[in-house]
This record gives C-alpha cells, sequence and structure tokens, in this order.
C-alpha cells in the first residue's frame, strides 16, 4: 500500500504559508497589565537597555504609590525612574551598580543618599558586568557565575552576593562566585512586539535580554508599536525576547522618555532621542522633598494614563525629539552653540587636567599598543575622546568603547555626555556590558586602557565613588570596578586636594592593582609597578610665572600621603589652542571644564 498524491498535496498546502499573525493575542491597556502583573512585595528588574520602561513604571507609581509595596528593585543603575519609586517611599532594597544622577553629570542623588542614611533603603551593590552576570546565571539556572570583578575590593562581601571558593580545575587557587539573580517580574521596553510578545530590543544592548530571561513570573512588556509576527520572522535577528515569558503586551509610544528609543537594524523606521531638558528638570526637582513631591504630581500621579503623559509633554516636543534620532542631528546641535563657545586660551583647572590626561593615554597608546580605550563618564570620558582623536589623525588605530555598548565609535561635537545619542551612529559594532566589560575590555587577550574619573583616590591607585568615611552613599561603582580588575591598564584622573588624594580610600570601590597613571591638575604621579605608591613625575605647565619648586609644593599640600618626587621630574608643554579648541567642541556648554 502506498501513500496516495493527494495526501502528500494536503501537507503541502498546509506548510505552503506561514500565518501572517501567530500566538495568544496578549495585548491589553498599560493600566491593566500593571493591575495583573505587579503585587506587592515583589523583586522587579527595571531593564537597563538603553531604552528603559518608564511608562510601566510611573503606572506602577500612580497604582501602588500609596500601598507601601515593599519592592526591591534589581536594576544596573537606579535613575529617574528609580529615584522616584525611592522617594515614594516605595522599595525597601535596592540591587545595583550605581544610584544617582547621570545627566548632565555624573553626582550623587539626595533621594537615595537620604533614604540609605535613614535606613529604609537596603542596598545590595553590583557593578554593570556583575548584575548582568548574576542575571545571566539566573537565566542559564546556575546557582552562580564566576567572575574577576569585585574580587579585593569593597563590594566583595557575601551580603552583595558574593563568595570565593577554590578553583575546581586547580584548587590551589581561589575564584569569585556570584548568587544567581532571578527577579519575580522585569519591565522591558522594546521598539516592537507581535501581539503574542516574541519582541525587538534594539542596540546599544546594556545588560540585554538576561533579566528577562531570569524573571520567574515573566515579562510586563511595553513597544512603540505592534507588529505582525511576520514582521517579526522578517527581523528574527533583531528579536532577543519570546513570546513564552511575556506576560502583557501593552503599546506605549515614548514608553522609554525621558531616554532614546533608537532603530538601529530598521531602515525605514524612527525612534527618539534623549530629552536632557527634562533629565535637568528631574535632576532640579530631587533637591528637596518639596519639588520631587510637585514634580511627581505633575508629571506621574497627576497624568491619569500614559496618553495623558504624551499628552502633557505635547507634540511639538514629541516631534523635536524624533529629530534628534538622525546620523547628523548633532550639527544643528553644534551650530547653536557654536557662537557661545568660550575663546579664551587660557585653560581652566578642569580643562588642564584633561587635556593632560589626553596626552598621557596618547603615550601609553604608542607605548604598549593597545587597540582599545575605554573611559568613565565625564572628564574621564572628554579626555579619552580628546586622545583618540589626536592617534587617528596621526594614523594610529584605536578604537572608543563605552561600557553600555558602544565599541568603535567616533566622538562628535556638540555633546559630551558619554551615552550621547550621536556617536551610536558611528559605532562599528553596538554590543553591551558583556561583550565589553566582560570581553573587549577584561578578556584574558584585551589590550585595553581603560580611564576613570575619581572622586577620591589613595597613593596606591585605589578609588571610591561608593561610600564616605561616615558611611554616606556617593554613587556605587557602575562599571569602574569591572575595569579595575580586568583591563590591561587603568588610568585615574582627580581633582587636587588632600579630602581626594588621600593616603587610604574610605572605601574601594575600584582597585587600585592596575591602575599605573595618576592625572591631575597640578601633573602626572605614576607607579613605578602595580605594589608601589604613586610618585610625582611630570609638572602641569606653569602658570603666572610660578617656579617648579612651587608646583611641586603645591602637589605636596594638595596629597594627603607624603609626596614622592622622581629626582628627574618633568614638565607638560603649555595648553594649545588645538587641544582647547577640540575639547571646548565636545563641551561647548563647559558641563565638565568650568
Amino acid at each position: 500500500m502506498t501513500i496516495p498524491d493527494d495526501v502528500f498535496d494536503a501537507v503541502m498546502r498546509e506548510h505552503d504559508a506561514l500565518p501572517p499573525n501567530e500566538g495568544e493575542d496578549k495585548v491589553v491597556p498599560l493600566a491593566n497589565a500593571v493591575a495583573t502583573c505587579v503585587r506587592p512585595g515583589i523583586a522587579l528588574y527595571l531593564g537597563f537597555v538603553h531604552a528603559r520602561a518608564h511608562a510601566a513604571g510611573f503606572e506602577i507609581i500612580r497604582q501602588f504609590a500609596d500601598r507601601d509595596p515593599r519592592f526591591h528593585l534589581i536594576t544596573a543603575g537606579v535613575l529617574e525612574l528609580g529615584l522616584a519609586m525611592v522617594h515614594r517611599r516605595m522599595v525597601e532594597r535596592v540591587t545595583a551598580a550605581y544610584a544617582g544622577n547621570t545627566y548632565p553629570l555624573p553626582s550623587p542623588n539626595r533621594i537615595f543618599r537620604e533614604a540609605v542614611a535613614d535606613g529604609r533603603l537596603t542596598v545590595e551593590e553590583s557593578t554593570n558586568l556583575t548584575v548582568t552576570l548574576r542575571l545571566m546565571a539566573g537565566a542559564l539556572g546556575l546557582p552562580f557565575m564566576p567572575t574577576r570583578s569585585v574580587t579585593g575590593t569593597g563590594l566583595a562581601t557575601p551580603a552583595n552576593g558574593y563568595r570565593e571558593i577554590a578553583d575546581p580545575f586547580d584548587p590551589e587557587q581561589r575564584i569569585g562566585v556570584l548568587g544567581a539573580l532571578r527577579p519575580d517580574l522585569a519591565l522591558i521596553h522594546a521598539y516592537a512586539a507581535d501581539r503574542a510578545g516574541n519582541a525587538l530590543l534594539l542596540a546599544p544592548y546594556g545588560e540585554e535580554a538576561w533579566g528577562a530571561l531570569a524573571s520567574r513570573e515573566g515579562v510586563l512588556l511595553t513597544v512603540e508599536k505592534l507588529v505582525s509576527t511576520e514582521f517579526i520572522r522578517q527581523h528574527a535577528h533583531l528579536v532577543r525576547i519570546p513570546a513564552h515569558i511575556v506576560r502583557s503586551v501593552s503599546i506605549a509610544p515614548f514608553g522609554a522618555h525621558p531616554q532614546p528609543m533608537t532603530a538601529f537594524g530598521l531602515p525605514g523606521h524612527s525612534g527618539y532621542g534623549e530629552d536632557y531638558e527634562f533629565r535637568r528638570a528631574f535632576q532640579q526637582a530631587s533637591r528637596t522633598d518639596a519639588t520631587m513631591d510637585a514634580w511627581i504630581d505633575e508629571w506621574v500621579q497627576g497624568c491619569a494614563d500614559h496618553e495623558r503623559y504624551l499628552a502633557r509633554l505635547g507634540s511639538d516636543r514629541l516631534n523635536a525629539l524624533r529629530g534628534t534620532l538622525t546620523e547628523d542631528a548633532w550639527r544643528l546641535r553644534l551650530a547653536g552653540a557654536l557662537a557661545g563657545v568660550d575663546r579664551d586660551t587660557k585653560p581652566t583647572a578642569a580643562e588642564t587636567m584633561i587635556v593632560l590626561t589626553a596626552r598621557e593615554i596618547v603615550r601609553k597608546v604608542r607605548a604598549q599598543r593597545y587597540t582599545t580605550v575605554l573611559a568613565g563618564a565625564g572628564v574621564a570620558n572628554l579626555a579619552a575622546w580628546l586622545a583618540v582623536s589626536e592617534l587617528k589623525r596621526a594614523g594610529i588605530d584605536v578604537e572608543l568603547m563605552a561600557e553600555a555598548g558602544f565599541f568603535g565609535y567616533s566622538p562628535r561635537l556638540g555633546d559630551p555626555y558619554v551615552f550621547a545619542v550621536a556617536n551610536m551612529f558611528s559605532n562599528k559594532m553596538h554590543s553591551g556590558f558583556a561583550g565589553i566589560l566582560g570581553t573587549l575590555a577584561g578578556g584574558p587577550d584585551n589590550r585595553c586602557l581603560a580611564v576613570v574619573g575619581a572622586g577620591q583616590v589613595d597613593c596606591n591607585g585605589n578609588v571610591n565613588s561608593t561610600r564616605q568615611a561616615d558611611g554616606s552613599y556617593l554613587v556605587g561603582s557602575g562599571g569602574a570596578n569591572d575595569l579595575g580588575n580586568t583591563a590591561r591598564e587603568v588610568l585615574v584622573l582627580c581633582a587636587a586636594s588632600p579630602h581626594r588624594l588621600v593616603a587610604k580610600v574610605d572605601y574601594v570601590t575600584t582597585s587600585g592593582a592596575r591602575t599605573m597613571t595618576l592625572v591631575t591638575p597640578l601633573g602626572t604621579f605614576e607607579k613605578a609597578d602595580p605594589a608601589s605608591t604613586f610618585r610625582l613625575t611630570a609638572l602641569a605647565p606653569a602658570v603666572d610665572g610660578k617656579s617648579a619648586a612651587t608646583r611641586v609644593d603645591e602637589a605636596a599640600r594638595a596629597c594627603a600621603w607624603p609626596l614622592q618626587v622622581v629626582p628627574d621630574v618633568t614638565e607638560h608643554g603649555a595648553i594649545e589652542m588645538r587641544e582647547l579648541a577640540t575639547l571646548r567642541l565636545f563641551d561647548p556648554e563647559r558641563i565638565f571644564t568650568r
């Protein structure tokens, strides 16, 4: 007996075409999604891919602000959304790498510091890479993940999910491990998804989709737009979240605001840029309880839902934000700022420090043949930009990286923000924390020079950005701890005063084991080897006719450790006009250089 042709024909007809839409329809209004999926006491993961779920988070504040929900927030960074939740006393525990302001410049935030000081907030300190690794372990069903970060610093405690064990392949060695993180629910904002929840996440990727995959109860998903399953199949290379882990799908245009939504990899589709004005206003409002209450009343609880939030922003503002997500938008920004650029040839102390740091970066890249330079925010970032621009001009091939997932980018003029959207268009590769911090800056064969700004640094090169002597909270590690333990070499820059250049830091956020150079406005300090202490090796250019001896005395007074000076201390040449002009075009508002 044989299978007849009509049976084959029927099977072929069934498989001839794929359905344009497939799967359970999970689309619900955002308020319904929050009411169904969020409950008091759960661990909420706030996705920290470059677009963040602000619409969902604000809806949670509307529904839970007066209910004492005692959430546990898990996130790489506690920024506007997390700070608003802390202010409304909705959070009792935080697992994060950073908590504070990031725009216009990195700085502590009063709301978070006071919550910690009052004892109403427990902080489990992490780093950008280690929070990713812990979520990765959770997603993979592993009890822990090995790490080279954290070890030897103040973060290396059981309270922060860290242990050391014998290396099973070399019992003579100890290895750091991080306990897995499994949030209850993930809040994710994606560019698009189908009605079942298959979702496109667009670069840069931050900690990628590991938090979504690790969450016990799945994902509360918001999207800019709904698409067909056919569209999902056509763009499967951008899909990072499968439908079966998604609880609900809610349409929320501008749902990442005030963060940006990129559209990389989707020709013909548009996103929007970052709302700097809104972020500045939030920072100003957070300075007192009264102004923060007023801000939340206006922008969150004073808006019945996300649609009214958008109406309050206004169509003109939203359209303007769409216009900032173009490859050439930086040119308009620069043109608007050009008339106000300072032409004075006398550098400030900050400019002197940045230029001297850039010169040291150039020298080290040439001498050590580093292939990548990764810098933290602010002055460190500007120094790296200035140095790499000079190296490229000299024909030396070196790549710039930023921890959230920027690789091989060329900094655009007019905006000094480390994660400026304009720079994303020049990336040679889009990545995330694991790719940048874990491998390209931290892999075993990396050739990375890491440049880190410090609030406080000691004579051994250890950096503190976590806690002061009285225990008060600063901002946390971000990615600096990861770099301190794994980059080939670390260069630190810091303002010069005995409160900043201390004999021993109050808390080791970033190990000084790989830090060989410290740059201040007064000059350059170097270590002869990793175990030694800093010695003054080069003075900053003379100002107002000060002698070398006077400048050495100034450096000695600025250090809280006994200053050592090499016998053949040198002097940097005068700051050149081209160096100042480049720096001021990078930062025309003088955010970091006053």
